[in-house]
């Protein structure tokens, strides 16, 4: 869906649910869903400011209350001690932190943030830097957090201004986040008489298919970046989102990722479920389990107790009939736990651990290998990793979890540049039970090998692949060198008729970067179609110094130097070390203003990864006396 038709959707926000729906509403209003942002009143502060002074990572902080407000006073935002008033909390079940609003309009995450179960204070990033770096930082909520905490959020930045005017139309994630636009449906039952039967002008998920039922989650529960905005109840996660994935993520000491390519941070429970067993053979979806939409305190929820393996025996009937036969341990114990052996608490989460939605088989093999924790280990900590390779094996054989152990040597290979990881993913891509996160996690990892004579075919064939987060992927990722270039275009330009966005970008950005500026026809008119898809979404990080270098990048190659102008120029207004000069100064060369360019690449210095190349451009004007070809 284009972005203006998306602005066409009649959002009414969740008082015009509760004229209608009050008892629900009520039950939303007291759940965690209606406060992950609120604002900062005396009934929704949970830290104990009393306290008055704490010291956090040894920096110092002033806490204070006054007639219902509150401040906290630190260093770090402006360098010299200011209080701040804290406009917004962020999270009111485990933890919860205090956001303040700056002159220019950025909402800071500061740094004492409060532990709700441990009723003590903590810095912020003993949590995670979000920009994974470290030097002292700033957390951005209306940068770093945008669209999950609050509902229908617009960014609002003005790259000139280098501010912003952030807008949402309620706190936390309202009714239609998971219902759809309710403006028809609004519309309709207010007339008299309402019309009979079921609602068919409102999204409920369980009348949707396992996919799109669990992609209403996914838009906040996945680690997924934003190629446009405006996802709605029963649209097509992929035309919006493309998952971050394992293969795509630096080496960090706190990854997103285990090497299997399992979750390990956050709440990233769509990525556990869609690779799920559970999901790839039985379309099951949130909704199967977390039947409470209302309610999503796992507390509250009895069906969702550890020791309750009902929703787990609804499909597994006979293992529920024959349970200690099965888990070879007592009825009672935490052995024969569905979820203690298949959804142990394995993913790191605020301060605490939580559950593995993938529904996965103990590999112990990855303990050993890999460092990846296992069910039998994180319950028999008296025991060692082979010890419970030999129970698995004794009990089970080997053949039921080949698949974790499988991925984990594939992904762990290419991850350090072994190209004897080719072999292994390719048989994963190949394999559609594995699953599409998976097999895109191998196309990324292949990406790495691209001198390699058997991987562009494979990519070249998955972009006519069935799922659309494969196709993607190949479209984005594919290297073709001179000698399949041809091949390449084709293919991607097939992949502009695709009918999924993320796709379509892909391929125009895979096409620009092999040197095609335009096509013929109806080719030419899909290509500049993705395009202006590219161009939203980057407008949609213009308050991103990174993303802006790659945008002045794309521009640049396709032939608009105004656009690389603007995108670069934004880039070093918000970062002033961002390593955009050299492509600033090559923008300023397509446009032929050489003065210019020259003067950006004397501002070069020689320690800069892109001094040889400025070096060479300048030597290049000067021997043309003005614009080199």
């Amino acid at each position: 869906m284009s972005v203006s038709a998306w602005a066409e959707r009649a959002y009414v926000g969740a008082a015009a649910c509760a004229t209608c729906h009050a008892e629900i509403h009520r039950r939303w209003a007291g759940s965690r869903h209606s406060k992950m942002v609120q604002p900062a009143t005396k009934a929704g502060v949970k830290g104990d400011f009393s306290v008055g002074k704490l010291q956090l990572r040894g920096a110092p902080y002033a806490l204070r209350e006054s007639n219902g407000r509150y401040f906290i006073t630190e260093s770090t935002i402006s360098g010299t001690p200011r209080e701040h008033r804290v406009d917004y909390t962020l999270g009111n079940r485990r933890i919860q932190h205090y956001l303040t609003t700056t002159p220019t309009g950025r909402v800071i995450v500061l740094a004492p943030s409060w532990d709700i179960l441990r009723k003590q204070w903590f810095h912020n990033f003993d949590i995670a830097d979000p920009d994974e770096t470290d030097e002292v930082v700033v957390q951005i909520w209306n940068k770093n957090c945008f669209s999950c905490h609050v509902s229908r959020q617009e960014k609002g930045f003005d790259a000139a201004k280098n501010a912003y005017e952030t807008t949402w139309q309620d706190f936390g994630t309202n009714c239609e986040r998971c219902h759809g636009p309710g403006g028809e449906h609004a519309t309709h039952y207010s007339a008299t008489p309402p019309p009979a039967g079921p609602a068919r002008d409102i999204v409920l998920q369980t009348r949707l298919d396992g996919a799109r039922n669990s992609m209403v989650c996914a838009q906040c529960h996945s680690f997924r970046d934003i190629y446009q905005p405006g996802f709605a109840a029963g649209d097509n996660y992929y035309d919006y989102f493309l998952p971050i994935l394992e293969a795509t993520q630096p080496v960090d000491r706190d990854p997103a990722y285990w090497p299997d390519g399992r979750t390990r941070r956050f709440s990233n429970d769509a990525f556990g479920l869609w690779q799920s067993e559970c999901y790839l053979k039985g379309a099951v979806a949130c909704t199967a389990c977390h039947t409470a939409a209302h309610e999503p305190e796992i507390e509250r929820n009895p069906q969702l107790r550890p020791d309750a393996n009902a929703l787990c025996t609804r499909c597994h009937a006979p293992i529920g009939k024959a349970l200690t036969a099965h888990t070879h341990h007592g009825e009672a114990s935490t052995g024969s736990s569905c979820v203690e052996c298949h959804m142990p608490r394995t993913v790191q989460s605020i301060k605490a651990e939580i559950r593995d939605h993938s529904m996965s088989i103990p590999a112990p093999e990855n303990s050993l290998n890999h460092g990846i924790p296992n069910a039998c280990n994180l319950c028999h900590k008296d025991r060692d990793a082979k010890w419970s390779v030999e129970k698995m094996g004794a009990w089970y054989g080997t053949a039921s979890r080949q698949k974790w152990i499988r991925r984990a040597d594939a992904f762990a290979a290419a991850g350090k540049g072994d190209a004897g990881a080719v072999p292994k993913l390719l048989a994963i891509l190949r394999e559609p039970r594995e699953g599409p996160l998976p097999r895109a996690n191998a196309v990324s990892h292949l990406a790495r090998f691209g001198g390699d004579a058997r991987v562009f075919p494979a990519m070249r064939e998955v972009l006519g692949d069935g799922e659309p987060l494969v196709r993607a992927v190949a479209a984005l990722r594919i290297t073709a060198g001179p000698a399949d270039k041809a091949a390449a275009v084709s293919s991607l330009t097939t992949a502009l008729s695709d009918r999924v966005a993320t796709v379509r970008i892909g391929a125009a950005v895979s096409l620009v970067s092999l040197g095609v500026k335009d096509l013929s026809g109806e080719d030419g008119a899909r290509f500049e179609g993705a395009k202006e898809l590219y161009r939203a979404r980057a407008e949609l990080n213009v308050d991103d110094a990174g993303q802006q270098i790659g945008a002045g990048r794309f521009y640049l190659l396709t032939g608009d130097p105004a656009r690389a102008l603007t995108a670069l120029e934004n880039s070093l207004r918000m970062d002033p070390e961002a390593p955009a000069r050299y492509l600033l100064a090559a923008a300023y060369v397509q446009k032929g203003d050489a003065a210019k360019a020259r003067e950006v690449l004397l501002t070069i210095p020689a320690g800069d990864a892109d001094y040889a190349k400025a070096q060479r451009l300048l030597k290049a004007i000067e021997a043309q006396g003005g614009v080199p070809r």
